[in-house]
């Protein structure tokens, strides 16, 4: 299924902006996205090739959350129904066990709604409790399966879910009003970011980029000489978790897919982590790009102005 799991159902225009064609199957399997009017010039299938795309509308917070507690219900009506059937035996194996099997039972789904109930209060601007962040993702891991198959009974494909959990996720890093220097800053990227055809090899070593212009490796590259950051490209998860064990940073902020940007964000954390979704013109994982403004927006956000080169 290219369609749903390429990127985000980008749209292609010529030069001109006149003629516009989706890059979207027309079956029963096709993920539809509501496009913004923002373009943006990406890299094509080819080396020099540039084609200008529209972008599609940023994820909504709201479809993560609401679809987390409807899942939360649903387990809280399922668990009352089990201890429901359960109590005549627990009552015959001690009086007062059906009771304090209850009271464990109703204060982990109590818990669950506050977690949910605190991510609304971080989305709407209001007072909300940090430290419960890891209580939230602990919260995530555990109903992120069932909410993706409850998301598909209603056309909802996971990595819309992923996207807005993304989306969430940076809102709450930013709500914390985490500054750090600019050299305790790691900033990661995949190496399909590179085009396909260039001979010279960025894992390990972006300065090996000549910075022909053919990708975005290196407008990354000049970036982090202007601002001071770390910069790494990772040929996968196990790579970049090394990385951030070796640099030991404050903060990262990581380019990639929906999928590979909720599972990192999880397993860096207590580090906090923003994530930068990348842009897939040409299918999953082969020249990618990135929004450069939007990675540019995100550093002043989380480096200290006085440390910024």
């Amino acid at each position: 299924d290219r369609a749903g799991d390429g990127d985000s159902g980008t749209r292609e225009t010529d030069d001109g902006g006149i003629r516009l064609f989706e890059r979207l199957c027309t079956d029963h399997r096709s993920t539809f996205y509501i496009m913004s009017t923002e373009t943006l010039t990406v890299n094509g299938g080819k080396a020099g090739e540039k084609k200008t795309i529209l972008l599609p509308s940023r994820p909504k917070k709201r479809l993560f959350i609401g679809m987390l507690l409807l899942v939360t219900l649903l387990a809280a009506v399922l668990l009352f129904g089990i201890w429901y059937i359960g109590v005549p035996g627990l009552e015959r194996i001690q009086p007062l066990l059906p009771w304090a099997i209850g009271a464990l039972l109703t204060g982990a789904v109590l818990l669950s709604f506050f977690g949910i109930f605190n991510m609304v209060l971080a989305v709407a601007g209001l007072p909300y409790l940090p430290w419960m962040k890891r209580q939230t993702y602990e919260l995530i891991n555990l109903l992120f399966p069932a909410a993706v198959r409850l998301g598909a009974l209603f056309g909802v494909k996971r990595r819309r879910l992923e996207g807005s959990f993304i989306a969430v996720s940076n809102l709450l890093f930013h709500r914390m009003h985490i500054r750090v220097p600019a050299d305790r800053l790691l900033v990661v990227t995949p190496h399909c970011l590179q085009l396909a055809s260039c001979p010279h090899k960025v894992t390990r070593d972006p300065n090996n980029c000549k910075r022909c212009g053919g990708c975005n490796i290196g407008d990354l590259v000049t970036l982090s000489e202007e601002m001071g950051f770390h910069f790494f490209v990772a040929t996968g998860g196990t790579l970049a978790r090394q990385v951030v064990y070796n640099t030991r940073p404050k903060a990262v902020l990581a380019i990639a897919c929906e999928r590979d940007l909720m599972s990192g964000i999880q397993d860096v954390f207590p580090l906090p982590a923003v994530g930068v979704l990348n842009i897939r013109p040409n299918g999953p994982c082969y020249n990618t790009s990135v929004d450069m403004a939007e990675v540019r927006r995100q550093l002043e956000e989380i480096i200290k102005e006085s440390l910024i080169k």
